[in-house]
């Protein structure tokens, strides 16, 4: 069947605009309230775009159709998406708008500044195409459109994905659909995407003015850190580490996660002010993941009990994490002895030359990273070795990685104790698992990893 389309739904698919709920990884780089705001503003364009198009029939389909974001937004009808995945709730809402109408459209919020061209290219192509899909810059789709609805249409497929659009239109052609692409587009999903669609704005590529003006509001809130401490009998070094970390904050705070001392460390830790002393078994990767799920700050930062920040560190940690595509941070290592007069103590900054070069820092360089991100890539992997490498891997592939310009002074006891022995172990070890040795035959050639 052929032939021009009378007035059609679009639906909007939207959560309520608010702080915690809206835009979470966004709100990763820039706050909750600030991803809110966003959110809010890529709905409010999205919506004048939908209702500028004289064909088009708008409605909101969302999480929550009453809640009271909407009615200041001034939106008058409002449909439930219901449960399920993704695929079931556009089944559910593009079913029951193809019960009235012969065509319909949806649309999601993460393309502020959608073209009502692209729009009308839409619908003109569901005058003799089964389904539309705008393909988004991600590897999802920014608009489906469909002329009949099939049961399981769209379940099953993997949403969030790079995947999406492929599999999306692989699906629609299975089940006999004709199927019109239209030109790519982009959206805004996570801090890295806004500085592109800042530059779209200013060159006039799109307009969004609800968009132009949150961005020109944005102001990123510090984050808070956390300090995760993973502790094994440290009761010589603990007292003197917590007293220097007062003195480089304010952090939001001090979490100490001990794995079984035998010795005073927990009693020490304890008496001091504002700490957290959390157990957990023994083992680096394990107890550091006990603490960043006991945290609540936005970033973990990541220190052993033998590593000094400088005093400025914080702001640094800031400064870094100012930039919305970096995920995770680390600094520059100083290796130096623990006390005065040691003979091979030259030769211990040695060992710092690694975290000048390498992209992927090591655990004694005070890694840090948003905690979003460190629980999207599944935080340190519980292997008995290695797990600061292994994680390093996964943040790269989740952000850039930035080494900040300063120093943290690290105890230089180990090499000291067994400097040829060490030497091999922080340039060889890396060698070995990126050749494929498994951690837990790294471990046992290690020694003792605590």
């Amino acid at each position: 069947m052929t032939g021009r389309l009378p007035r059609l739904p679009v639906l909007v698919f939207a959560k309520p605009p608010r702080a915690g709920e809206a835009k979470t990884r966004l709100a990763e780089g820039v706050g909750p309230q600030a991803a809110a705001a966003l959110a809010r503003a890529f709905f409010q364009d999205t919506w004048a775009a939908v209702s500028s198009r004289t064909w088009a029939e708008p409605l909101l389909a969302t999480t929550d159709p009453e809640a009271p974001e909407w009615r200041e937004l001034r939106v008058r009808r409002a449909w439930p998406q219901g449960d399920g995945d993704l695929g079931d709730r556009l089944e559910r809402t593009l079913g029951r708008a193809l019960e009235a109408a012969p065509a319909a459209l949806v649309v999601g919020t993460d393309s502020p500044g959608l073209p009502g061209d692209l729009l009308d290219d839409a619908r003109r192509a569901l005058e003799t195409a089964d389904a539309v899909l705008g393909p988004s810059d991600d590897g999802g789709f920014y608009l489906l459109g469909l002329r009949r609805m099939a049961d399981g249409l769209l379940q099953g497929l993997p949403w969030s994905s790079a995947e999406t659009f492929e599999r999306t239109k692989e699906r629609l052609l299975e089940r006999g659909l004709s199927v019109h692409v239209l030109p790519r587009f982009f959206d805004v999903d996570l801090p890295g995407d806004l500085e592109p669609l800042r530059r779209r704005l200013a060159r006039g590529e799109i307009r969004a003015p609800a968009t132009a003006r949150a961005l020109a509001r944005l102001v990123t809130a510090p984050p808070r850190v956390s300090v995760v401490l993973p502790v094994l009998d440290e009761e010589a070094r603990i007292g003197r580490q917590l007293r220097l970390l007062a003195g480089s904050g304010p952090w939001h705070e001090v979490l100490v996660v001990d794995g079984g001392s035998r010795d005073g460390t927990v009693g020490v830790a304890r008496a001091v002010d504002g700490v957290r002393v959390l157990s957990a078994p023994r083992g680096r990767a394990l107890q550091m993941n006990a603490g960043a799920r006991a945290a609540t700050g936005d970033v973990l930062l990541f220190l052993h009990a033998d590593v000094e920040l400088p005093p400025d560190a914080l702001s640094h940690v800031e400064d870094a994490l100012a930039e919305p595509d970096v995920a995770a941070g680390a600094f520059l290592t100083w290796t130096v002895p623990d006390a005065p007069g040691r003979r091979l103590a030259p030769l211990l900054h040695l060992a710092d030359l690694r975290s000048r070069y390498t992209g992927l820092p090591y655990g004694d360089q005070a890694l840090f990273v948003r905690a979003g991100t460190f629980e999207r890539v599944g935080g340190f992997p519980e292997q008995p070795l290695m797990e600061d490498l292994e994680l390093s891997r996964r943040l790269r592939r989740a952000g850039k990685i930035r080494t900040v310009p300063a120093r943290v002074r690290v105890s230089g006891r180990r090499f000291l104790s067994r400097p040829v022995y060490y030497f091999v172990l922080v340039n060889v070890f890396p060698l070995l698992y990126a050749a494929g040795v498994p951690p837990a035959r790294l471990a046992r050639l290690y020694g003792n990893p605590r």
